[in-house]
């Protein structure tokens, strides 16, 4: 009878686990339910929301545990793990200011307050509540980043003070390469589905390996759909300075083993007008984007395949073979938007399938990828390009994590990348020659949390060989290069306070550009040549963080000191090739970077509808001799002020955004390189809801305000004195639609 009795009772047990856990939000204080909020399955990349009553109810009946993430408004954001029983109730604390964002960029999904090191985390939507029309011009506003562009339509990021080659770029996990080596060679990614950038600022060599000298910008797709809903979301952004407007669509559904998003995007834009009311010649652009996702939960594993395409068309402003040309030449009176010579044809494939398989002791991860970008740049004939290269890669990444102890994590993984760079035969330039790359690096990082302390300590081999060069036009065979590199840091979080500081190394190899660059960069406006007797990077970074959070405000300290041994750069010479200045690489001893950001972010008592938000960022480099760094960054500080007013019913005035930015001269400026003077720009824009449901909404305001006659010392065009864009009106219209699935008894 008493064998019977437990079977019934473990056949209950099962049955009743089978059916679903049912979590319950509370709100700590009052211990009302929490309506609206976001949990999130790590494990399983799935997501709910709280109902009417706090309540979620989720199937797991071959989990055990998992680690969950929840957020809701005005509430302290939680990441724990927990072990699944049929009833939970979770409660959390009431905050009107919560910045410890999640953040997966550190090898492992943590809050910030647990990082050894500082990672920027800011949210697409909240960098984007004055529209830009790049994504690197957006990454652009975050402390101790800066965007490099040549007109609108192309536009990296430049991280404190070092962009191309130096800094990597990943999406959803995957690296990104796309010629990035090239002054005019921008991201190639649309913001089309992008949720979260990530910015780790300084060598990152240790987790991304070779190239991550600079720092690393990771794009993160947003969140799918909550478990049994679909979205839709539709936005449509319009720019009076462009005359010219982009839409995208995106749509989300989610059933309890499958999840899937699809979207695209199209944008098309004039010449950009200057203060003076002229246009800048050639400066137009257009792109169309498409996006697709697809994840499935098995058992005790996760699998995701993700899919980009991006294909953008952009003019090359101030490109011209006439010697009597005046920076007047490229101002004219006519906007136009058909591209014409010379332009540049960027196309990005990206295409990866990342598996994780979570067990007791140990998870493991699986990542294979392919991306291929096509750069195409046509000078003098449409028929013939001067420039035609495809670069495609294969990546393959694996990663370990072993949790047997409770206070101990180790990881270890490899990272390996095969690239095949070709020219096509039909261009009548050929910059760099026809190669094959392959990089290979392991590495292991252990993490030690005790109380209030979190250390953490890694070690990282790389390896690099360039190959397949054509020995009879370059009379070589391959390059090999090599690097080990270390970090070790610390992090102390109690109460209000956190400090952390971080020291490690970094090493690049020389890229094939600065190794046998010989030809025209009609982008960049010169002739280029390498250097084959470059020597690799090295880095040495301290860095360090202090952050005091408070409930109504928020206060970070970010210096840091970078000294790199043979540094790489280009320098002008004396003289000319087919009219065009010629530059070749060379390098420097020792360079090193001092520099920091402040931060600091008020939310008062006394006003809670207000939100003060100030940021400050300084670069400066040491080279030892006459010389400065070229394209440094110019001393920035930036104000942005938020009055939240839910004024009106059916038409609701949301809230009123007021920013500054402050740019500083430059004038640490290199050989033949002019310094910079100071500038001021105000934007000015507002959000207003339509209708009760609150699914549209509208943003509508004013970029550069004052109309402001300025031209950024990192911008592209300063060499032909061509202004960035003066006053411009925009408006952006946003619709989501969410509605729930019918649920089949789950089993989709």
């Amino acid at each position: 009878m008493k064998f019977i009795f437990l079977f019934f009772l473990g056949l209950v047990s099962s049955f009743s686990f089978a059916q679903g856990v049912e979590i319950t939000l509370l709100d700590e204080k009052t211990k009302e339910p929490i309506i609206g909020a976001q949990l999130f399955i790590l494990e399983t990349d799935q997501s709910f929301k709280t109902n009417d009553f706090g309540k979620i109810i989720i199937f797991e009946n071959d989990m055990k545990s998992c680690q969950i993430r929840i957020f809701a408004t005005g509430y302290k954001s939680i990441l724990q793990k927990i072990v699944l029983t049929p009833s939970l109730v979770i409660t959390l604390s009431p905050m009107h200011l919560d910045l410890q964002e999640v953040t997966v960029s550190s090898g492992s999904t943590v809050t910030q307050n647990k990082n050894p090191f500082h990672i920027e985390s800011r949210k697409i939507n909240d960098l984007n509540q004055i529209p830009a029309l790049n994504l690197g011009e957006l990454i652009g506003r975050i402390p101790g980043v800066y965007s490099s562009s040549l007109g609108n339509g192309i536009s990296k990021p430049v991280v404190r003070g070092m962009q191309g080659m130096r800094v990597i770029t990943l999406v959803n996990g995957l690296r990104l390469e796309g010629q990035q080596w090239g002054g005019d060679h921008g991201m190639g990614l649309s913001e089309l589905g992008i949720g979260t950038a990530e910015i780790i600022k300084g060598p990152a060599s240790l987790i991304y390996g070779a190239d991550a000298l600079g720092g690393v910008v990771s794009l993160l797709d947003v969140p799918f759909a909550a478990v049994n809903t679909a979205e839709v979301q539709f936005q449509t952004n319009l720019n009076q300075n462009t005359m010219g407007a982009e839409s995208r669509l995106l749509i989300k559904q989610s059933y309890r083993n499958w999840r899937w998003l699809l979207g695209g995007s199209y944008a098309n834009h004039a010449d950009f007008q200057i203060p003076s009311g002229l246009f800048a010649k050639n400066s137009r652009f257009n792109s169309l984007a498409m996006k697709g996702s697809i994840s499935f939960k098995g058992k005790k594993s996760l699998h995701q395949w993700r899919m980009i395409m991006d294909h953008r068309i952009a003019g090359i402003p101030g490109h011209t073979h006439d010697s009597l040309a005046t920076p007047a030449s490229f101002q004219v009176e006519l906007q136009s938007r058909r591209y014409s010579l010379p332009s540049q044809f960027f196309r990005n494939y990206l295409a990866h399938q990342t598996s994780n398989w979570y067990r007791k002791n140990m998870d493991v991860q699986l990542l294979m990828g392919y991306t291929a970008n096509r750069l195409i740049e046509y000078d003098e004939k449409f028929t013939v390009p001067s420039l035609s290269m495809l670069l495609q890669n294969f990546i393959v990444n694996t990663k370990f994590s072993v949790k047997k102890w409770d206070n101990l994590k180790w990881i270890t993984g490899t990272q390996s990348m095969f690239q095949l760079n070709r020219n096509a035969a039909n261009a009548s330039d050929t910059l760099i020659p026809n190669s094959n790359t392959f990089d290979f690096g392991v590495y292991s990082t252990v993490t030690w949390s005790k109380g209030f302390w979190v250390l953490q300590s890694g070690v990282r081999y790389d390896l690099r060989t360039i190959f397949g060069i054509d020995e009879s036009l370059y009379g070589l065979t391959d390059f090999n290069y090599s690097g080990l590199n270390g970090s070790v840091g610390a992090v102390f979080s109690k109460n209000e306070f956190i400090f952390r500081t971080n020291f490690s190394t970094g090493y690049r190899a020389p890229h094939l550009t600065e190794l046998l660059s010989d030809g025209y960069h009609h982008g960049a406006l010169r002739y280029e040549i390498g250097n084959r007797n470059l020597i690799s990077e090295k880095a040495v970074q301290l860095d360090i963080t202090f952050e005091h959070n408070q409930e109504h405000g928020a206060l970070t300290l970010n210096p840091f000191a970078n000294l790199i041994d043979n540094y790489i750069f280009i320098q002008p010479i004396d003289s000319m090739v087919g009219g065009m200045p010629v530059f070749i690489y060379q390098q420097a001893p020792k360079v090193l970077f001092l520099g920091g950001d402040i931060a600091y972010h008020f939310h008062p008592h006394f006003a809670h509808k207000l939100h003060w938000e100030i940021s400050a960022s300084y670069i400066r480099p040491f080279t030892g001799n006459d010389s400065s760094v070229s394209l440094i960054p110019q001393p920035r500080l930036m104000n942005s002020l938020k009055y939240e007013f839910e004024l009106g019913k059916k038409i609701r005035l949301k809230d009123l955004h007021l920013q500054s930015t402050l740019l500083g001269a430059q004038n640490q400026v290199a050989f033949n390189e002019t310094p910079s003077n100071l500038y001021h720009l105000f934007d000015l824009g507002m959000l207003i809801s339509l209708g009760r449901t609150e699914r549209l909404t509208l943003n509508v305001g004013l970029r550069n305000l004052f109309n402001a006659r300025y031209i950024d010392h990192l911008s592209r065009l300063k060499n032909i004195s061509m202004p960035s864009p003066g006053r411009s009106v925009y408006l952006s219209f946003n619709y989501l639609i969410n509605y729930k699935l019918k649920n089949k008894n789950n089993e989709n």
